[in-house]
């Protein structure tokens, strides 16, 4: 029944608070009760509260546990969820205030605790139900809680612990058994939360606790862990027919135990008999092998361990298993091997006298290596993986101290890289593509293929003749069986001949050789120009499987070199490319891939591309039209973001606009057909924007034309992009530059029309990007509206894009572009300064605002890198000038953003050597100011540089032991050298006077005077390590 209304309102204030007890006035039906009504998911939230609110009171209440401890343990029982809750209340005392407790009142706990074991556990046996009737989770919370008062009792006031147990275990048994089940049973959940609480590595611990645990184990291995081993073998010897739970459950804290107990106690001729026994036992032996890896896996000395694994002689018995049947144990049995095998490596590793010995046992365990590895099941084979990973290690050594590898090993070797690639295989029951569910077992598979690419990789590097010899022979051997039977060949097979073939090159090592000359004459194919050549001849592309046509097209791009040798093939690859193999292929993964896969090959191969471009360009032309979607974007709040517009698969479709670009201007073209090609490709997609833009001036509420115009603006960008530099200082004059500074125009009318949304102007941000490149100086007249624009137009996440762009406009056009970057500085680091003075609300917000410093940071110092220092120094800026400075010496001592402060120390530098020196005659001209004093820079110098170079490194929050510090010290080292080669010994003196101790004033300055900046660099270090500790 549950509360009601009244009574819980009653039972709220039925505490009597006198100083700092509360004596609990209430009956146990009530609080049982309350426990239902807090656990209750239709209570009203109310009522639910204040119940919840009752049983946090009687946890915190200084006597909770004199009732958690009645209300457990009363016969009848109450509720489990009430009994639980007891037992929470009385972990809390146990946990935070057992030292609260008297003597008695632990004396009380520790006999009613075990009162009700004898009641519960060893009474309840002559009921004739083996079986306790506790819910399994009471009884796991009980063991929890019974090892709680254990771990504060043993063995000062409590020393007979495990023989009081051991003794109700013989209590009261049936049926002529030697063990009472129920006792078993409880103990064991004892057992293993005594090793969760005192020996678990995995959980952290203080080092109060850590002394504890290690006092209770010493004790325990003193007499006590020899009586339960004892105990271990009985009951397993009498569970494995009577209970296999209870065995599986006895096997389990073996493998906890051995791990800090005396391995004797487990290995000796009678345990190990019946462990061996055990893994015959179809119901206990995955238990029983785990046991066994825990064995192995015992930490020990290489010697040992060695000395174990041969007393153990696991080779031969799992020689006698039966691994027919049950793919589980397998597993295990793949798992035990690797644990042996990881051992071994590890022993031969560590000790020379060890290991040859090591190695020969390693040697008995590589037949069982090659059998999991190459089960049909996944989950066996990547259970020996760690096996492999180190055995390859040690040949790989072997290999460099002997200079080559035995017989037997390369033998091994071979056997190991067949496996390898069998597994890299698709099996009959995963398939490329097709169902949700099919992916999944897909990606997969795909994942361990990755990981058998380590080994295949390291097989390269171990033996690269034995590596390719086999590759060359299982790649042709394919192919030429295809050559033979067709499409009747499973896809598969073809798949894993053109994987291994693209993972060759990837293994290999120095430069790709397809072609041996002589006299500059090919006379012969390598090996891998042979596997290359074959796959075009056999027209594998027309393959009817979608996976073979993709591989194709990642094999050709990854060996493009082999066209530069072999460029009769080009053509035969460019029509499988064009056609409906790859751009028009109608499976969506593969068309969008190809055309990644198109761009690569056609840019790397573009001196090759004279002859084809006319034809590819006719074949694709299809392929070259924007159409925008908004079927998938959420336009509610009527805005795109710049992610959002890349959907749909555009971000794919503008490799072809650069393809495009590429093959347009292909040297051997002549210019005027280049721009013939380009007013094909270029000109529907300006008539595109002008059609769009007219739209959207009139219907502004449609976005679809906005987004069209985005992605328009992006191709012809694109398109750009694959056109060749123009050279910095000269005006191009291939005639395809008045078309697309026609493009620049025109996307410029869209800019300034529709500069509002956050799309256009990262498009045009985007164009003009790529088009800088292209038109060089020419470009220049079109970038103040462009700016002006994306200045006024921007948000935060835009000015983080936009200050690289001006860096690289600066960078470009320096000196050309000082007049533009000297009307923008003041205007923008106005808005900059508004922006990161703003309180971030959430957490992408202060990730913006980092971004947004680092960009800030980075772009002052690409103006100082490109020369451009002068714009700081204007008539216009100078005003502006010592709040830049300001700004970069509080980002300078920010401890938490150590990357930004190092940035910063680096600006400062810069600005020494270009304004630090003695002062010069003044001069008009603004642009001619860099690399000299600037007036009142001395005192900045002084009162504000220098002195975050001794506040910084002596924060607290400054941690010297970390990479990018270390930077910072060595950027604040270059400082000081600095302004000691520019001000000379009025820095020292000033040194001395304000800053250096006088213990330690004349060492500094003398290691400043006298050390190299290399020197120095480790001088400070070690100077502030000093005065910090």
């Amino acid at each position: 029944m549950f509360f009601s209304r009244d009574i819980l309102s009653d039972l709220i204030f039925y505490h009597i608070y006198i100083r700092d007890s509360i004596y609990l006035l209430i009956m146990e039906e009530q609080i049982e009760q309350a426990v239902a009504f807090a656990l209750s998911p239709t209570a009203d939230q109310s009522l639910k509260s204040q119940a919840m609110n009752f049983c946090e009171q009687i946890k915190a209440s200084l006597d909770g546990w004199q009732l958690g401890l009645s209300l457990f343990v009363r016969f009848p029982k109450s509720t489990p969820e009430a009994r639980l809750f007891a037992l929470q209340v009385l972990e809390g005392v146990m946990q935070n205030r057992f030292s609260s407790l008297d003597k008695s009142q632990v004396i009380h706990i520790q006999s009613t605790l075990m009162e009700f074991v004898k009641r519960e556990y060893v009474i309840g046996e002559g009921d004739g139900d083996e079986s306790s009737t506790e819910p399994l989770y009471l009884k796991n919370k009980f063991a929890h809680t019974l090892t709680l008062l254990f771990v504060q009792m043993y063995p000062s006031d409590w020393h007979n612990f495990f023989d009081q147990f051991l003794e109700l275990l013989q209590t009261n048994t049936v049926n002529g058994n030697k063990t009472n089940i129920r006792v078993a049973d409880i103990f064991l959940r004892i057992l293993i939360s005594i090793d969760e609480e005192v020996a678990n590595i995995e959980i952290q611990r203080g080092k109060e606790l850590a002394n504890r645990n290690t006092a209770i184990k010493d004790n325990m291995r003193t007499g006590d862990v020899q009586k339960l081993a004892s105990t271990w073998y009985e009951l397993l010897s009498e569970y494995r027919v009577r209970n296999q739970d209870i065995a599986i459950m006895c096997l389990n804290i073996i493998g906890l135990y051995i791990a800090w107990i005396d391995i004797n106690l487990i290995v000796n001729d009678a345990f190990i008999v019946l462990l061996y026994e055990l893994l015959n036992d179809t119901r206990l032996r995955i238990a029983a092998c785990e046991c066994l890896t825990e064995i192995v896996c015992k930490g020990m000395k290489p010697v040992e361990k060695l000395k174990l694994i041969e007393i153990l002689n696991l080779t031969n018995v799992m020689g006698n298993l039966d691994l027919t049947d049950d793919i589980e144990f397998v597993e295990h049995v793949a798992k035990l091997t690797n644990a042996i095998g990881a051992e071994l490596c590890k022993i031969w590793e560590a000790n020379t006298a060890t290991k040859a010995a090591a190695y020969g046992q390693i040697e008995l365990l590589l037949p069982f290596l090659l059998k999991f590895l190459a089960n049909e099941y996944d989950d066996v084979s990547c259970a020996v993986f760690s096996f492999v990973s180190a055995l390859q290690i040690i040949f790989k050594k072997q290999k460099k101290q002997a200079g080559s590898l035995a017989g037997t090993q390369r033998e091994f070797l071979d056997s190991l890289l067949k496996v390898i690639v069998i597994k890299m295989k698709y099996d009959d029951e995963t398939d490329w593509g097709g169902t949700e569910e099919e992916e999944v077992e897909e990606a997969e598979f795909l994942e361990m293929r990755k990981s058998l690419k380590t080994f295949f990789d390291a097989i390269y590097n171990i033996d690269e003749q034995l590596f390719t010899s086999y590759v060359h022979t299982a790649v042709i051997n394919t192919l030429d069986k295809y050559q033979r039977v067709g499409n009747s060949i499973d896809w598969r097979e073809l798949e894993l001949a053109l994987h291994v073939l693209l993972l060759y090159g990837e293994a290999f090592k120095g430069q790709l050789i397809f072609v041996i000359k002589h006299n500059n004459e090919i006379i012969a194919f390598t090996p891998l120009g042979e596997m290359v050549s074959k796959m075009i001849q056999c027209n594998i592309s027309t393959f009817p499987h979608p996976s073979i046509p993709l591989i194709f097209f990642e094999d050709v791009a990854r060996y493009y070199q082999f066209f530069e040798a072999q460029p009769d093939c080009i053509p035969a690859v460019l029509e499988a490319f064009v056609d409906s193999r790859g751009l028009h292929n109608a499976v969506l993964q593969i068309r969008t891939r190809s055309w990644y896969l198109f761009h690569r090959f056609v840019k790397l191969l573009k001196s090759r591309m004279g002859p084809y471009v006319e034809t590819v360009l006719t074949n694709i032309q299809d392929l070259l039209v924007v159409q925008a979607n908004l079927s998938s974007i959420d336009v509610s709040d009527g805005t795109i973001t710049k992610d959002q517009a890349m959907e749909g698969g555009f971000d794919d479709q503008i490799y072809l606009f650069e393809t495009v670009g590429t093959l347009i201007t292909v040297d051997t073209i002549p210019t005027e057909r280049q721009t013939e090609f380009a007013k094909i490709v270029i000109s529907p997609l300006l008539a595109d924007i002008e059609r769009n833009l007219s739209k959207v001036m009139s219907e502004p509420e449609d976005l679809l034309h906005v987004l069209q115009l985005h992605h328009l603006i992006i191709a012809i960008g694109s398109i750009g992009k694959g056109f060749p530099d123009a050279l910095k200082t000269e005006v191009p004059t291939a005639e395809w530059v008045v078309l697309l500074k026609q493009s620049t125009e025109v996307i410029l009318v869209a800019f300034k029309a529709l500069s509002r949304f956050e799309i256009i102007r990262e498009a045009a941000r985007f164009a003009f990007a790529r088009l800088v490149n292209v038109l060089g100086i020419e470009i220049l007249p079109y970038l103040p509206e462009l700016i002006t624009g994306l200045l006024n137009e921007s948000q935060v996440s835009e000015l983080v894009d936009f200050l690289p762009f001006i860096g690289l406009l600066s960078h470009k056009f320096n000196p050309s572009i000082y007049d533009i970057l000297n009307e923008l500085i003041c205007p923008l680091v106005t808005k900059i300064f508004y922006v990161l003075n703003q309180t971030p609300s959430g957490t992408d917000e202060a990730m913006l605002l980092l971004n947004l410093r680092k960009a800030y940071l980075g772009f002052i110092l690409s103006l100082l890198n490109v020369g451009m220092d002068a714009v700081f120094i204007s008539d216009l800026n100078q005003p502006r000038l010592e709040s830049i400075l300001q700004s970069v010496v509080h980002y300078a001592s920010d401890p938490a953003d150590v990357p930004s402060a190092r940035t910063a120390f680096n600006i400062l530098s810069k600005t020494l050597v270009l304004w630090g020196g003695p002062i010069q005659p003044s001069t008009n001209n603004a642009s001619t100011n860099s690399g000299r004093s600037l007036p009142g820079f001395e005192q900045f110098m002084y009162e504000h540089i220098l002195r975050i170079c001794f506040e910084v490194p002596m924060k607290p929050e400054f941690c010297i032991a970390d990479g990018q510090s270390h930077l910072v010290l060595n950027e604040i080292s270059s400082i000081l050298k600095t302004m000691y080669s520019l001000r000379g010994h009025e820095l020292l003196d000033y040194l001395r006077r304000i800053w250096l101790p006088l213990d330690s004033a004349d060492e500094f300055l003398q290691a400043l005077q006298q050390l190299e900046l290399k020197e120095f660099k480790k001088y400070f270090q070690t100077y502030v390590q000093r005065s910090k500790s």
